[in-house]
């Protein structure tokens, strides 16, 4: 049984601002995020119970920094070759890592960094 939580209701949302909220959207909707609205600068977009708040403001500094949200998925290697074949910005790439996952962090045109993830099998 899924359980809907309303926008208002939700906790620990992820906002990301860039000067441009079109980039943003192109980015996240290219790897498979859906679109669930818009409203002029500001956009909800979300992958699996994985829901993201984009907003554009053109004084948005775009900083590249050491965080990422993990998204864990089934075949990350169909999504390492997804964004190498769509050219996307790659932070790390892909590798079988000591903490038990196989990963890859991907950049949005803010900077923020994308985790996606698959565990190991033992």
């Amino acid at each position: 049984m899924k359980i809907e939580i309303a926008e208002t209701e939700s906790q620990g949302v992820v906002e990301i601002v860039g000067p441009d909220v079109d980039a943003l959207l192109h980015f996240y909707l290219s790897m498979g995020f859906e679109l669930e609205r818009r409203s002029g600068e500001f956009a909800v977009v979300h992958w699996q119970g994985t829901r993201l708040f984009l907003a554009g403001n053109p004084d948005a500094q775009i900083t590249e920094c050491w965080r990422s949200l993990r998204i864990m998925v089934d075949d990350v290697d169909a999504l390492w070759r997804k964004a190498n074949g769509l050219q996307l910005k790659i932070g790390n790439p892909i590798a079988d890592r000591a903490y038990g996952l196989r990963d890859f962090v991907m950049v949005d045109p803010a900077g923020f960094g994308l985790r996606f993830a698959q565990v190991i099998p033992a």
